[in-house]
This record gives structure tokens, C-alpha cells and sequence, in this order.
């Protein structure tokens, strides 16, 4: 069975609310022609004199009426917005003119329509232009016409009653409209600020991977490239294989990096001097090359996000002293003052071959070492010092936590520039 009502229900939700409207005004135009013909007060319609003006006047009121209503609601584009006001100024003019001549009469219908149309879509001035301009002629016809002044009266304030009504209503769209505004703004600056952490948490994804992996992947392959080495020349088979033993050490220990880092960033971890001892001695114990820690005292009050740069910046230090100065001394130095913690690894001259290795890498290093520098509100400063190189992060005492810099900091991309012999 056919649910016609359901239908016809569907149908009609479907046709949009302006052109459901338009039907509305016929019939209420229709309505108000009715009454007026059918009030008669003390003009008759006719075809000579005051009858035919009133006639005129209400033929105007009706074309008046239809073309503002279909202009609104049917076809405001093709209609205009011209001829939308031409036919207002026409209708409630006209409205004024006929209630003028014939009090008390329906006609004041058309003013009042007209003036609270044109105080709801247009502006002050010009709305209180035409409310004042029907007011005039609906005075001046009642004067002329001999018809009571205080009813005229009585419709002029019913006229600027409307006025006030449209008025209230045009405030409460400028409101809706500035509310909508104002949300889609919101929206706006909520998807670029998604956009933004977006492209912060894959920058600092890139770091974590690059850290973690360059550190444990460059040391897995100088240890497989020792054994390897001893291995094609059967020198020494037990020394190969202690060095077999320590790349699965160090692929062990890069896997526990690998998950810490990707898990979230927890206050419970252990302190900077901690974990850069356990690096040095993870290093030396690796490349044999020695590797001094010079920290005075923890930093105070340190955040999280800036101790793991800290650390980064000494991991990364150290994987490219293993690239390009293999068996170099390195010294390790963390010094805590009152206004700024400062990192600083110094490595001299390689004391063994530079190895294949030293090409490895996409000079993505010390880009993100400076990047982090900046997030975390401090400064790295890299280069040459005497035969070695040195690495050195500085974080002011009042750097804000890693992520809440300026957004061009945090936005911008993770690009290769590597210093001078440095990956």
C-alpha cells in the first residue's frame, strides 16, 4: 500500500522554503484584496473620479505585491534587486494613498507590509526614508479627502510599530550572521590549528625515528663490517664473533629505543645524566674510542620534551662522530647554570679509516638537531673546532616546553642541511 501522505510529506520538504512562501503571499494578497472590495467605507469603486484612483491605486497594490513577493521568494535573481524595490515603494505607497482616501481601511495592509519588509532587508536610512515617505502621503490624503486625522493617526503609528518590529528582527539576522561568521571562522582556525599539530607530530615523529634508528643502525653496521672484515680474512673467528654478539646486543637495545620512543612521552623518565652516562658508556664500549661525561649537577626543573632534545642532540652527536671520526676522543660536557642549560660534545680527530659509512644518511642529522633546538626554545650551534668538530645546545632557563613556539617553528618542515663533512 501506498503511503501517500508520506509521500506528499517527502515531496514537500524537498521544495525549499522560499518558494513555499511565495503561495503564502498570493493568498494572503488575495485576502486583502477581498476585504478591501468587500469593506466599502466611504469610497466606491468606480470609473471616473475618486473611485477610479482607488481602483488604480489597488491594481498598483496588487502588480506591486506579486512582483515583490515573486522577486523575493520565486526569482530574485532573474527579478532584481531593483525592481524588488520599485515594486515595495510602489505597493506601500499606493497602500498609503488607498487607506487615506477610505478610513479605517484593510489597505493599510500594503504600508504596513512595505515598511516592515523594507526595515527588515535594507538599511536605516533608507527604510525610515520610506516608512516616513508613506506616513506623508497617508497624512496628506486624509487631510485632502476629509477623513478623520486621529485614525490616520492611529495608522501612522501603526506603520512605525511595524517598523520597530522589522527593525528588532533585521538586529536579530545581523546577529545570526555575525554568529555564523564567527563559527566559521572558529572552524577555520580550529582545522588549521589540526593542520598545524598535524604537521608538528609528523616533524617530530621524523625526529624520533631519525634519532633512534641512525644511532642503533650506523653501530649495528660497524660492528656487522668488523666481523665481516675478520670473518673474509679468518684471522680471528672468536673476535668476529664477539662482534656477531654485539650487533645483536645493539639491535636489542635499538629495538627498546624504537618502542620507548613511540610510545607517548611519560614524566617518569630517568634523569639526563643518567641516560647520557649509560650512552657514553654504550659508545665506548661499541667503538673502543674513549668517551668522557662531564655533568656537574641534574638540571632543575627540567621539562621532558627539553631533556629528550638534550639527549637526541648527544645520541646524534655521537652517531656522527661514529660516521666521520671513528676512534676519536669525545667529551661529553652538560653544565647546569642559574639561566641556561648547556650541552656541549667535542670530538677531536679520527684515529681510524673513515668507512663507508660516513656517506650513509640523507643529511636530515643536524636538521633536526636545530629544529629541536628551536622547539625547544634554545639554540645548536655545529661546526669545526680544531682537528674534530663540536656540537652545542643551548636552552634557556625560561625556554618554553617543546611545542609551544611560534607556529612557523612548529609548521615548518623538516628539510636536509647538513654542515660541512657532518650527515
Amino acid at each position: 500500500m501506498i503511503d501517500w501522505t508520506a509521500k506528499w510529506s517527502t515531496e514537500h520538504r524537498a521544495v525549499p522554503a522560499r518558494y513555499r512562501m511565495f503561495p503564502a503571499r498570493l493568498a494572503a494578497l488575495g485576502f486583502i484584496l477581498w476585504a478591501t472590495l468587500t469593506q466599502r467605507q466611504h469610497v466606491q469603486f468606480g470609473t471616473h473620479g475618486v473611485g477610479l484612483l482607488a481602483a488604480v491605486m489597488l491594481a498598483f497594490c496588487a502588480a506591486g505585491w506579486v512582483v515583490w513577493s515573486a522577486g523575493i521568494y520565486l526569482a530574485p535573481q532573474r527579478i532584481g534587486e531593483r525592481a524588488v524595490i520599485v515594486a515595495l515603494c510602489v505597493f506601500g505607497a499606493a497602500g498609503a494613498l488607498l487607506t487615506g482616501l477610505d478610513l479605517p481601511s484593510v489597505a493599510v495592509t500594503f504600508p504596513a507590509s512595505a515598511t516592515m519588509s523594507a526595515s527588515v532587508r535594507f538599511r536605516v536610512r533608507f527604510s525610515l526614508t520610506i516608512v516616513l515617505t508613506f506616513s506623508v502621503i497617508m497624512l496628506v490624503t486624509t487631510a485632502v479627502s476629509g477623513a478623520n486625522p486621529g485614525t490616520a493617526a492611529g495608522y501612522v503609528g501603526v506603520l512605525f510599530g511595524c517598523y520597530g518590529l522589522g527593525l528588532g528582527r533585521h538586529a536579530q539576522s545581523q546577529r545570526a550572521a555575525t554568529a555564523e561568521q564567527l563559527l566559521a571562522e572558529t572552524r577555520r582556525a580550529n582545522d588549521e590549528q589540526a593542520h598545524a599539530a598535524a604537521l608538528a607530530e609528523r616533524g617530530r615523529i621524523a625526529r624520533e625515528i631519525h634519532d633512534v634508528l641512525a644511532h642503533s643502525l650506523s653501530a649495528l653496521t660497524v660492528q656487522l663490517e668488523a666481523a665481516d672484515a675478520l670473518l673474509s680474512s679468518g684471522t680471528d673467528p672468536q673476535k668476529a664473533h664477539n662482534y656477531v654478539i654485539s650487533a645483536r646486543r645493539i639491535a636489542r637495545e635499538g629495538l627498546t629505543e624504537t618502542r620507548r620512543a613511540i610510545a607517548a612521552l611519560r614524566e617518569d623518565t630517568p634523569p639526563l645524566r643518567t641516560l647520557l652516562r649509560a650512552l657514553a658508556e654504550s659508545y665506548a664500549s661499541d667503538t673502543g674510542a674513549s668517551v668522557t661525561v662531564v655533568a656537574d649537577r641534574e638540571p632543575a626543573d627540567l621539562q621532558p620534551d627539553t631533556s629528550l632534545a638534550l639527549y637526541r642532540t648527544a645520541q646524534e652527536s655521537l652517531t656522527n662522530a661514529r660516521k666521520h671520526a671513528p676512534g676519536a676522543p669525545i667529551e661529553l660536557s652538560l653544565v647546569c647554570a642559574a639561566c641556561e642549560t648547556v650541552l656541549t660534545v667535542t670530538n677531536g680527530a679520527a684515529t681510524a679509516p673513515v668507512t663507508a659509512l660516513a656517506s650513509s644518511g640523507g643529511g636530515y642529522g643536524l636538521a633536526g638537531l636545530r629544529e629541536r633546538a628551536e622547539l625547544a626554545g634554545g639554540s645548536l650551534d655545529a661546526g669545526a673546532h680544531g682537528d674534530g668538530w663540536r656540537v652545542a645546545l643551548r636552552i634557556p632557563a625560561s625556554a618554553r616546553p617543546l611545542g609551544t613556539q611560534r607556529p612557523d617553528a612548529v609548521a615548518r618542515p623538516l628539510v636536509p642541511r647538513p654542515g660541512p663533512g657532518r650527515v
